[in-house]
């Protein structure tokens, strides 16, 4: 099971270091399970690098490389259509952003998912307190009212009754308890800890939570408060999933991966006297460069943990270099099926049991990754020790090694470089033309 966070930043959690949000369950299972130090989104925002996670491939082949600008044909293979030949049922909670309406082949039960429930377009996630969600393909609605709402559903309530990710988890539960006793790949995506935008003009800064808990007394502005009573809701779900699991006798031979779609946010809102930037409030990036959108690790970096009991090592820390194609290849893997070799990601599960003793074996099989976001117009190309990153088509180069923080640019020094990491930009950008969105 697939437990992905949304704009989670990875200063955010106690086991990197975090201390002013409490995380303790997700700490204990980084404790528990494997946690990464050099795990990276395979893009700076959520659409592309969801396309990456589902069909393998990173922002120069699959359908998305930005928000919104694609959606996934019949023709895509995805995760879970790959695991129904292995007896696995699938299904999707929370978060899909990888369809247009007018595109029923896009929706995730033509992807290969046999129950979904929750947002099938990503702006409709940003509101928490939604007048309807989709179960499958039907619309069910809630007890919220929200005045003016866009045709996509989003909007700030004014009638709370009804919060997202509460119906969202109980649905994945319902989705656990029915299949236990059979293989199955829950795939829960939730919008914690995203903003609402449209509702971004509230005192909580659109950090939309009902309860402000443990924070409520803290000398913060309301908007820095909710977004920590967001994160401790975040982790208090992960708990319950294990309690769930402890219950019904299942956490022996159950994985769980837990991840966010990219870097904490950059957006501006109230100053909490050191910063008005969300991810600056408690640290987010780390020494990291960039936030979201930016191709910097700030970025591409997030929190990774990895728990399968008898099968990972607990306490471990692994410096694997993987991103979301990875996961998918490792995924495929795991259910029993030789990892395909089409896609641009390597499994990496030997790597974390002992078959390998480092991520050598993951470094020898694929030598680089890569980025694209053309909304920014930028790219990135990480090699070994070397990050090339592309603003505007001006090339920066970074020894990762000696300068994890992306500051000091030595592509006039290392020429040879820079055209290495240049040629491997221009080979991997096979993106397509993308359609025009119906008006």
């Amino acid at each position: 099971m697939l437990l992905l966070a949304d704009d989670l930043g990875i200063g955010e959690l106690g086991a990197w270091g975090q201390q002013e949000i409490a995380t303790p369950h997700l700490d204990r299972l980084a404790r528990e399970g494997v946690r990464f130090t050099e795990f990276r989104s395979s893009a700076a925002v959520c659409g592309p690098a969801r396309c990456s996670l589902m069909t393998g491939y990173h922002n120069g082949r699959c359908r998305l490389d930005d928000n919104d600008n694609d959606y996934l044909r019949e023709a895509d293979l995805t995760l879970p259509e790959r695991l129904r030949t292995r007896g696995y049922v699938s299904g999707l909670f929370g978060k899909w952003g990888l369809s247009w309406d007018s595109e029923p082949e896009s929706w995730p039960n033509a992807q290969g998912f046999d129950a979904f429930f929750g947002y099938r377009d990503q702006v409709h996630a940003h509101n928490f307190y939604p007048e309807w969600l989709l179960d499958g393909t039907d619309s069910v609605r809630t007890r919220n009212v929200v005045p003016r709402a866009n045709a996509k559903g989003a909007g700030r309530a004014t009638v709370r009754l009804d919060y997202a990710p509460e119906l969202i988890k109980r649905r994945a539960f319902d989705f656990v308890r029915q299949h236990r006793d059979r293989p199955f790949f829950l795939y829960w995506a939730t919008n914690l800890p995203h903003i609402n935008n449209e509702g971004s003009r509230g005192p909580d800064d659109g950090y939309e939570v009902p309860d402000l808990g443990r924070y409520a007394a803290r000398p913060w502005p309301e908007g820095k408060k909710a977004y920590a009573a967001q994160v401790t809701l975040l982790d208090a779900h992960l708990g319950q999933l294990r309690t769930l699991l402890d219950s019904l006798g299942i956490t022996d031979r159950t994985l769980i991966v837990f991840l966010s779609d990219n870097g904490a946010t950059f957006l501006r809102r109230t100053s909490d006297g050191t910063s008005d930037i969300v991810g600056r409030w408690f640290d987010g990036t780390l020494q990291y460069r960039g936030f979201k959108g930016d191709l910097y690790d700030g970025g591409l970096r997030v929190p990774g943990i990895m728990h399968w009991p008898g099968r990972t090592t607990a306490g471990m820390t692994s410096a694997v270099r993987a991103d979301f194609t990875d996961l998918h290849a490792t995924l495929v893997e795991i259910a029993g099926l030789t990892a395909p070799t089409e896609i641009d990601g390597r499994p990496f599960l030997s790597s974390l049991m002992g078959t390998a003793a480092t991520g050598a074996a993951l470094a020898a099989a694929r030598p680089y990754q890569v980025w694209f976001s053309p909304d920014r117009n930028q790219a990135a190309v990480l090699e070994g020790r070397w990050k090339g990153v592309w603003m505007r088509d001006t090339l920066r180069v970074f020894d990762l090694a000696a300068d994890p923080g992306e500051r000091n640019d030595l592509a006039a020094r290392e020429p040879m470089v820079a055209a290495r990491l240049d040629a491997i930009r221009r080979r991997e950008d096979r993106r397509v033309t993308h359609p025009l969105p119906p008006r």
